[in-house]
């Protein structure tokens, strides 16, 4: 039922903050307790408060900042969870220390092991993206090959244009075969770090 609160919560501070600014009817709304409760239990730094408070001047209204923090210091006393130092370093969130002194130690050991996951998934990811782009240039270099080889048996390619596309097709041929081998490489250590994945999970 926590969990679902803090869902709901966060959901209502990114429609209450948008882009971190307030329209006009929010901001003469606002109960500042309850926007500094919510920035807290998101996670947001209290520095939040210049955003808002940036986007209330235009419209003549000043936040009350002694209510903002009360507020802002509740909500972050329930974020300050392990659990949620633990999905902000599965998210790959930057960590930022503003938990209170007797819930940090826990809160940044479980950061710290979610991290471990999306840098795991990140590594996967990266390796998947060159696989990739390895084979978009296999599939150039088969292409090339191809024409090489054409122009190569056509009666109209003089002895050193055949010469040159013979070369080109050599080092074509090289570069084929390294790439097969990279690629071969990668997907094994995918496979490696998948399962490494797997035991961290």
């Amino acid at each position: 039922m926590k969990n679902l609160f803090i869902t709901v919560a966060l959901t209502g501070v990114l429609a209450l903050s948008g882009c971190a600014t307030l329209s006009e009817s929010q901001c003469i709304a606002s109960d500042w307790q309850t926007v500094g409760y919510r920035d807290g239990l998101s996670g947001i730094q209290s520095s939040q408060l210049l955003k808002h408070q940036n986007a209330c001047v235009k419209h003549g209204i000043v936040p009350d900042r002694q209510a903002y923090f009360a507020g802002w210091e509740e909500g972050v006393e329930e974020y300050c969870q392990p659990h949620n130092g633990f999905a902000a370093g599965e998210r790959g969130v930057q960590y930022a220390n503003f938990c209170p002194t007797h819930m940090r130690g826990a809160f940044y050991a479980a950061y710290k092991e979610g991290q471990q996951l999306y840098l795991a998934r990140s590594e996967i990811s990266d390796m998947q993206r060159l696989i990739s782009q390895k084979e978009t240039r296999l599939k150039q270099i088969k292409t090339q090959i191809v024409d090489a080889e054409i122009h190569i048996v056509d009666g109209m390619t003089t002895t050193l244009e055949r010469r040159h596309l013979l070369e080109e097709t050599k080092l074509l041929s090289q570069e084929q075969g390294k790439l097969e081998t990279e690629i071969q490489n990668l997907r094994v250590e995918i496979a490696v770090k998948a399962e490494r994945l797997e035991n961290l999970r």
